[in-house]
């Protein structure tokens, strides 16, 4: 017979398949909130990225991506004489692994040089509208897992709506994309949990690859050993057996970090220990953001709570203490899941924890402890949720909505108020940005607020002026000529003394470049500025005849 029972088999499935098919399905709507929170969060850092100005790192990350793709390149085309290229092409920056520049380099190629349809900025910070794709993919998913679609809803929503959180979506730089894979690398320990060593392989290749990020991932494993540890501590009857994972992310994200980075492929062991030696060895400006109190106990040790007590907005920042503070009592009382508690409060801590340690560095605002916001997010989208079923069982999703609606309403207007200048957002237990400037906070920080004094500069600059860009590098102003922001005869000046423009950048530690501009240009008085809720974040000086 043509048609027999294998062909009729589709049109007839068994209820096994049935289920099987069911079970396709709802996986399928499971994953709708994640995929749709990824493509918006790509269409909006697309849309709000070119009003963000170029930081101090970014620029030198737009080199070394150029670079690093220029490389992958001539590897392809000629792969016999690829490995006496890497010193050549991996030198710009070297003191940073290479995967997230690898990445901007890519994403440039593909759609700058390759396609044209981005300019060069664009073009690299595509890689980083990736990273946080990733992150929101990631937020919804684990949020639908631990409170259903108003947790995936609410989770990616709690983390962007904070503008410091909204502001790392765009810079080509790193602090976003370790945050997207450290969350990555837990997910996959905790989804790992549950099966054999191929399961195990996942949070190792991940960990591979936040090594490849940024520095901070070295101690992912010893948190999740210590997780274990507590577990076993807790209650040893109920504690699950030693991961596999963690064995396998000690041998195999440091091998995935050294093919991820060329330029370890030689003087591998000289060129690791000078890597490790440069990260070691940063300046502390903690001091720099709440004056001299930081500098007497206890305040160093309080500095990253503090400042994410006066970044954040303040009802966000009472989702994520509450919903820090509901994990704990879950925790305590044994209510549900005490392994995924606790897992998630570590993450939520532990980053903060870690810049608390009075020896370790302090400098560029809540950056360097992002990868704990987005456990806070997921905790405190929870508790939304949760807290909008107790007050109305019978009509929990309207009460989780409404209560979202007042956290995240006016979070979600400072961040449309106060874009492009995330870094000089503060929150309301800081009276934003104007009680901020009161206290004597600092403004900004990274030099990416100058982009919008570039209309003004262009528009009245002399012609062949040359300016003082104080913050922003040489390598900024390049990227801002190539984007075409920037007149082409306007020159660099190295200081106060040649310049006949000074683009002065609130910030504490540059208060001498104030006094010193306004005693060679002569004048106090500027001539434009940029600012934020009234709060001036930077002035332009003009020597006589030279802004039209």
């Amino acid at each position: 017979m043509l048609l027999g029972a294998a062909h009729l088999a589709p049109l007839f499935p068994s209820p096994a398949e049935r289920g099987r098919d069911r079970e396709g399905a709802l996986a399928m709507r499971r994953l709708a909130l994640p995929l749709a929170w990824a493509a918006l969060t790509i269409a909006v850092a697309w849309t709000t990225a070119p009003a963000v100005g170029f930081s101090r790192d970014e620029g030198i990350y737009f080199v070394a991506a150029e670079s690093y793709a220029s490389w992958w390149r001539g590897a392809l085309a000629h792969p016999s004489g690829a490995l006496g290229r890497i010193d050549a092409r991996y030198a710009v920056n070297h003191e940073h692994p290479a995967l997230a520049k690898g990445l901007f380099g890519l994403t440039h190629a593909v759609l700058t040089d390759g396609l044209g349809v981005a300019s060069h900025a664009q073009g690299f910070r595509a890689g980083a509208f990736l990273f946080g794709a990733l992150l929101s993919f990631l937020l919804a998913r684990a949020g639908g897992e631990l409170a259903g679609w108003p947790g995936a809803l609410l989770a990616p929503a709690l983390f962007w709506c904070a503008p410091r959180h909204f502001y790392h979506l765009h810079p080509a730089v790193f602090d976003l994309a370790i945050a997207a894979l450290w969350f990555a690398v837990v997910e996959a320990y905790r989804w790992s949990l549950r099966g054999g060593w191929r399961r195990a392989l996942v949070p190792a290749l991940a960990f591979g690859a936040a090594l490849g990020v940024k520095h901070n991932a070295w101690f992912l494993p010893p948190l999740l050993l210590a997780h274990w540890v507590a577990l076993r501590l807790l209650d040893r009857e109920r504690a699950p057996p030693f991961p596999r994972a963690i064995p396998l992310m000690v041998l195999l994200g440091p091998a995935v970090f050294v093919l991820t980075w060329p330029w370890l492929w030689h003087d591998t062991l000289a060129r690791a220990q000078a890597y490790l030696a440069f990260h070691l060895h940063h300046e502390n400006y903690a001091w720099l953001y709440f004056g001299t109190l930081l500098r007497e106990p206890p305040f160093p040790v309080a500095y990253p709570f503090v400042v994410t007590a006066l970044t954040v907005p303040g009802a966000v920042l009472a989702t994520y203490v509450g919903g820090l503070a509901q994990a704990a009592w879950r925790a305590a009382r044994g209510a549900g899941d005490c392994s995924l508690e606790l897992l998630l409060a570590l993450n939520a801590l532990f980053p903060m924890a870690l810049i608390a340690w009075p020896t370790v560095p302090h400098f560029g605002g809540v950056k360097h402890w992002l990868p704990a916001m987005p456990f806070l997010a997921l905790l405190g989208a929870r508790a939304l949720a949760e807290a909008g079923r107790a007050l109305a069982p019978r009509r929990a999703a309207l009460a989780t909505l409404s209560l979202a609606a007042l956290a995240l309403a006016p979070a979600a207007w400072s961040v449309a108020r106060q874009h492009p200048f995330g870094t000089a957002s503060y929150g309301d237990l800081a009276g934003g940005p104007p009680g901020a400037a009161s206290l004597g906070l600092q403004r900004q920080f990274w030099g990416d607020d100058v982009r919008a004094v570039l209309p003004a500069v262009n528009a009245h600059a002399a012609p062949g002026a040359r300016i003082w860009w104080q913050e922003a590098t040489s390598l900024d102003v390049r990227a801002y000529r190539r984007e075409g922001l920037l007149r082409p005869d306007l020159r660099e000046a190295e200081g106060p003394e040649d310049a006949d423009l000074s683009l002065w950048q609130h910030h504490r530690e540059f208060m001498d470049k104030q006094f010193r501009t306004w005693t060679e240009l002569g004048t106090r008085r500027p001539v434009a500025g940029a600012w934020l809720e009234e709060v001036p974040l930077v002035e332009v000086y003009a020597r006589e005849g030279a802004w039209r």
